[in-house]
């Protein structure tokens, strides 16, 4: 109509195209306007309760990975905005935040669960709604048939627990040991791959015991294994009950190697009574002496702990996908699956056809005096 002024929007996805009418002229002047909406990103982790300490350290990595993609510009010029989820190392709990993200939040993609809980819960909401998932932590070996849409970027416990095996029938020389877990995802499948492996080894599993995660009184178990005849105890836990039993198992005399996954690895578990000689696995972390400055000034922190650099790589992952296809689900997923030597802050990365790290490796640490350092062999 002449004399007005027609505003289209004909463009989509990373830039707007408006097509202002001229009224004197009736020409049309077509401009490109950039999309700078925020991209929102979910993270899903313990941020209260067993495990929170390493949670909340590695979301603190996660938000140094962010500023970072931000100030270089986000993805196409769109920044991403995190919304900040508290998973609680809880399967129902984490269910019920990840149905925010992806139901509420409309998240394009989460970085977690850290648990395997939290992962496993989430996994079938994420599936259904083409929303990637990338854990920097959860070494459940069952996540790996998790779906098509769930990633990881630390190796699965399949690895895990067959070097600790390795490791307590050859470089320890223990023939019979007994296995007490937590009753969860991550701590079960830890057991179940020690037991096997240590088995075929040559080795004999004397007892095999379970506590909930919950509990903080596990002298009955602990007695078990005192009078089972083992010579060393592989101990797949979380925090609060590692702690509550390392105490009880000096209380009781417990005088035989215990050895256990990197959960270990937690400052509360180090620092607490009765850890002096206690063994742990963990991934070997490649990352940079640059990395480790710029966290620990970040965060004001003395330690960095497990999974931190992990938590870092799966943001720039996730990035590094977007920037080149976008932020359709679809598509990222397809994408991720393409990843070959990316050369993270937590060593390089290649992913199989289930989402997970193609090999990893392990070493030793072993608790003295409430420090921990790396395993030498006698």
């Amino acid at each position: 109509m002449a004399g007005l002024s027609a505003l289209l929007l004909l463009g989509a996805g990373c830039s707007q195209q408006t097509a202002q009418v001229t009224p004197q002229t009736n020409e049309v002047a077509v401009t490109q306007q950039q999309d700078t909406t925020p991209i929102k990103i979910g993270w899903l982790g313990p941020l209260t309760g067993d495990v929170s300490s390493v949670g909340t350290a590695d979301k603190q990595a996660g938000e140094i990975a962010v500023k970072e993609i931000n100030d270089a510009g986000g993805i196409n010029g769109r920044p991403l905005e995190v919304v900040y989820e508290d998973g609680f190392c809880d399967s129902k709990t984490a269910s019920n935040a990840g149905n925010k993200l992806i139901n509420i939040d409309k998240v394009v993609a989460i970085i977690g669960g850290f648990c395997s809980g939290e992962t496993l819960a989430v996994a079938p909401t994420a599936e259904q709604n083409k929303v990637v998932m990338i854990s920097p932590a959860s070494t459940a070996p069952s996540i790996s048939t998790a779906g098509d849409y769930i990633f990881r970027d630390v190796p699965s416990d399949s690895y895990q627990g067959k070097h600790a095996a390795n490791f307590v029938y050859n470089t320890l020389g223990k023939r019979k040991a007994a296995v007490l877990y937590a009753s969860v995802d991550y701590t079960q499948g830890l057991a179940d791959v020690f037991s096997d492996e240590y088995k075929k080894l040559g080795g004999e599993v004397v007892l095999t015991d379970s506590f909930q995660q919950t509990d903080r009184d596990l002298k009955t178990q602990l007695t078990k294994i005192k009078n089972s005849g083992a010579d060393v105890l592989y101990f797949p836990t979380y925090t609060e009950a590692g702690v509550a039993a390392f105490k009880q198992a000096k209380q009781l005399g417990l005088n035989i190697a215990i050895v256990g996954p990197e959960t270990l690895s937690d400052p509360k578990i180090t620092a607490a009574e009765g850890t002096d000689g206690v063994m742990y696995t963990v991934p070997v972390s490649n990352e940079s002496e640059a990395f480790k400055t710029k966290f620990l000034a970040t965060t004001n922190r003395t330690d960095m702990p497990v999974y931190s650099t992990q938590t870092y790589d799966a943001f720039k992952l996730l990035a590094k996908a977007m920037l080149k296809v976008g932020v359709d689900g679809e598509k990222i997923k397809n994408e991720l699956y393409n990843v070959k030597d990316y050369q993270g802050v937590s060593g390089p990365i290649t992913l199989d056809s289930n989402g997970d790290l193609a090999s990893a490796n392990y070493e030793v640490m072993v608790i003295k005096n409430n420090k921990a350092e790396k395993y030498q062999a006698q």
